[in-house]
């Protein structure tokens, strides 16, 4: 098809105009197209194709964050995004006119869904923004047995199953969402690939257990003589939920060059939305509960060009160590990288509702999202337990192109199956009734459409939401129940800045520094919210030891070294063992040391250079573990080498802390060489975790002028007394008194109340500030208040500049902020 057999000017004008229009015809290839126009019928009404409840500008841009700022010069502002719980599109396409009768699917996003999102820096960014929900599934009238799949953020784009035939749409960017938006709708015929890479070893387990085996005739029967036929009923007729992990790797972003996070995530979404369509016919749904993007760097290796065995068992390793405080019953990495046999998928069968329930799909076409949602479905499905539909003679699938279980994925004559066979619902029957997912049948929950005052959720431009008007006064006295708004007296309902409905000044600290590479927050005066959690920037060195230098590098917000992980295991003095434990124990692959374990559940030996990234080898300390965590085992051994004895200590249990690995594993950013840190129990290069985007400089080019750290996010954090930008500007400093301060007429009274610190000094309060010269026997006064150390017989030599470090100045106590550094000035007042 010419452009000339298309509609008017506007599909050339948008050609032209946005590039991401040529690319969507270029990737259609030799297949035949044609530009449509979708009609929505509402009310016997025809309409624009926005099924968004409220105005909105004109289509601007691709972008799904809820904002919008269109052209128009539109008012209008949506966080959610609210859609049409129902409407109908008109299409006419090919020789069709198809009526598409569509429904929200609400049992797609959890309302409680979490994002992770990867920088290229590293830093690991969490959100609980609520995703704009335009998720439909539609049935096509007179068109019996037919089903489509679409998103309708911006446009029309999704997929119609019509027997053998399927169509995918897409919407020309840059259209204006009106009866005369040009679409592109073309008939998709898969290319042919490898198929799943579940065979041999991997398939044994799934025939296991398969209709007619002796072991599993017993298991029925067993079940049946205990009552369990209403329970067999229950597996048969409840609707299950499969609770899904969506990981997307970098590849995935760069085969969508030039679109934004937001955007590829609602790629991965509708992939999700598609295969929920093909799990209901098992009366099942797949619920997306958590999504990760790995857009600067992958956090698991995956590599291009190698077997996707290894892939999906570094994953595996990915989600074990990091992924299990996720309430999931499955996780699939949706990727762009190609593997060196050319299959496009695998899981670890029979492990659904476990932590290694784990798939990776690889995107064939971003074009074409019912590929990647078809594989992706395969590999759920072996999760669950499905076998591949081949060489099974009681295999019935009802559509001659092949169902979703066949191992080619690909179906007949290059057609996407997209219904799952008989043999596959048996499968999934069998693997419900002994036991296998039975997390399968809670229910997640729904996502509320209709939103109001007073259902206790703060939505939409409510500021709060107390629950009923009775219960206000005594839930939250900051908040009108009636309308949900903050009452007049009030600046502020809830946060760590919020005092008794008055924002805390700024300045006020809302969150402490946990550690020496963490930074503490302060209230802004403008929110009852803490400003985000902000930490220095990785490479920073750190974790400094009695002779002065440092042993680890700031990681994502902590000092990750082995000192200070053997010390919180086995105690004071504990500390890391010398490099022959490591090479002794780690390169065997046993319970004493390893690295990790394979999807088997075997442990994986350590590979001569990343020994120091297995077990955590320790020496010293107490003989038993102090730490009382979790259930470990451990175990202490001495070896001899040339007459040299070497203590090694090593523990594995499950940790109960979400940013660490499996307890007894060396955490990740923990050194490993010179400029090596260890990153999923590999030793790499800790210069493609540093983001090598600068802090603001000074004219010297020096980062935040020396008076402040450069934090995680590129800003600087400026020290006691400086300010701006690059903190080179010295900060006039206003203190306001304690309540300890009474004031009498015209004269200050001040109640001076003495203090004896840990170290048997005293100290007086009051104090502003103090500033200790390089004598420390020197007493400082200052004009506003008498302050003052007495220091009786205390020198540097003994660790003086450490301890009065020590001191913190807290809020609401006669002494703040005391120290900040040492100098031969006194800091302006």
């Amino acid at each position: 098809m010419t452009l000339a057999e298309s509609a008017g000017g506007e599909v050339e004008r948008l050609l032209k105009e946005h590039q991401q229009n040529q690319e969507l015809v270029d990737k259609i290839g030799s297949s035949y197209y044609q530009i449509i126009y979708p009609v929505q019928l509402r009310h016997h009404e025809k309409m624009g194709i926005s099924t968004r409840e409220v105005n909105q500008p004109k289509f601007p841009q691709r972008g799904y964050d809820g904002s919008y700022s269109g052209s128009g010069g539109g008012r209008g502002r949506s966080r959610t995004g609210k859609h049409f719980h129902r409407t109908s599109l008109l299409i006419k396409a090919f020789n069709h006119k198809f009526r598409l009768d569509l429904e929200l699917n609400t049992q797609l996003l959890a309302p409680n869904i979490v994002q992770k999102h990867y920088l290229p820096s590293g830093f690991a960014q969490d959100s609980h923004r609520e995703i704009e929900h335009c998720y439909y599934h539609g049935t096509v009238k007179d068109y019996p047995g037919a089903s489509a799949a679409f998103h309708t953020c911006n446009g029309v784009s999704g997929v119609i199953h019509v027997g053998n035939e399927t169509f995918v749409i897409h919407p020309f960017y840059g259209g204006d969402l009106s009866q005369k938006h040009p679409h592109v709708i073309f008939e998709a015929r898969t290319k042919s690939n490898k198929g799943c890479a579940n065979s041999g070893n991997l398939e044994w387990r799934t025939r296991s257990i398969r209709r007619g085996s002796s072991h599993h005739a017993g298991l029925v029967e067993l079940i049946d003589r205990n009552g369990a036929g209403r329970y067999r009923r229950d597996v048969r007729e409840t609707t299950k939920y499969i609770e899904t992990a969506l990981i997307i790797d970098k590849a995935m972003f760069q085969k969508r060059n030039g679109s934004t996070r937001t955007e590829v995530v609602h790629d991965a979404i509708q992939v999700a939305n598609i295969a929920d369509l093909y799990f209901r016919t098992l009366n099942t749904r797949v619920s997306v509960v958590y999504i990760e993007t790995w857009q600067g760097q992958n956090q698991a290796q995956i590599d291009g060009g190698k077997d996707i065995s290894k892939a999906i068992s570094n994953f595996n390793d990915y989600t074990s160590r990091n992924l299990y405080k996720i309430d999931k019953d499955t996780t699939q990495l949706l990727t762009g990288e190609t593997f060196a046999g050319g299959e496009v998928g695998m899981s670890v069968p029979e492990t659904v509702c476990t932590p290694k329930a784990v798939g990776i799909s690889v995107d064939m076409n971003p074009y074409e999202p019912h590929l990647l949602a078809g594989t992706m479905a395969h590999m759920i499905g072996h999760n669950i337990g499905m076998g591949h539909d081949d060489n099974r003679d009681e295999c019935i699938c009802r559509d001659w192109h092949g169902c979703i279980m066949s191992q080619s994925i690909v179906g007949l004559e290059n057609v996407q199956p997209y219904k799952f066979s008989e043999c596959s619902r048996l499968d999934y029957i069998d693997a419900l009734r002994i036991g296998h997912g039975l997390c399968l049948l809670n229910k997640p929950n729904e996502v509320e459409l209709r939103k109001n005052c007073g259902n206790g959720i703060v939505e939409d431009d409510e500021e709060c939401d107390c629950g009923s008007a009775l219960d206000c006064d005594k839930t939250d006295p900051c908040c009108d129940g009636i309308t949900c708004k903050l009452k007049k007296e009030s600046q502020c309902a809830t946060g760590p800045c919020c005092d008794k409905c008055i924002l805390k000044p700024p300045g006020v600290i809302c969150r402490d520094a946990h550690n020496e590479c963490d930074l503490p927050e302060y209230c802004n005066g403008e929110s009852g919210q803490c400003p985000p959690d902000v930490h220095k920037k990785n490479g920073n060195p750190c974790g400094m030891n009695s002779t002065g230098f440092s042993t680890g590098y700031c990681f994502n917000g902590v000092c990750p070294t082995q000192a200070a992980q053997c010390e919180r295991i086995w105690g004071y003095s504990g500390t890391g063992a010398d490099r022959v434990c490591y090479e002794q124990f780690n390169s065997k692959g046993s319970i004493n040391g390893h690295c990790g374990k394979d999807g088997n559940g075997n442990y994986i030996k350590c590979e001569p250079e990343n020994i120091q990234c297995g077990s955590l080898q320790c020496k010293d300390g107490d003989r038993t573990p102090v730490e009382d965590c979790c259930e470990h085992l451990y175990s202490r051994a001495i070896i001899s080498i040339r007459g040299t004895e070497y203590e090694c200590k090593s523990i594995t249990g499950a940790s109960t802390n979400s940013n660490t690995p499996p307890y007894g594993l060396v955490r990740d950013g923990t050194p490993c060489g010179d400029n090596l840190i260890c990153v999923n129990q590999t030793c790499v290069s800790i210069f493609p975790y540093i983001d090598q985007t600068k802090c603001p400089t000074n004219h010297n080019n020096l980062e935040c002028s020396g008076n402040g750290d450069c934090t995680n996010n590129n800003k600087c954090f400026c020290k006691f007394g400086w300010t701006g930008p690059d903190c080179s500007i010295q900060a006039h400093i206003t203190t306001t008194y304690p309540s300890l301060i009474t004031s009498t007429t015209s004269e200050s009274t001040i109640i001076m109340e003495k203090k004896t610190t840990r170290y048997g000094k005293s100290i007086r309060c009051p104090c502003l500030l103090l500033s200790i010269f390089s004598n420390p026997k020197k007493t400082t006064t200052t004009n506003s208040s008498v302050c003052y150390v007495l220091l009786n017989n205390f020198s540097l030599s003994d660790g003086f500049v450490l301890d009065i470090l020590m001191l913190l100045f807290l809020i609401n106590t006669p002494c703040r902020d005391v120290i900040q550094n040492t100098s031969s000035q006194i800091l302006p007042i």
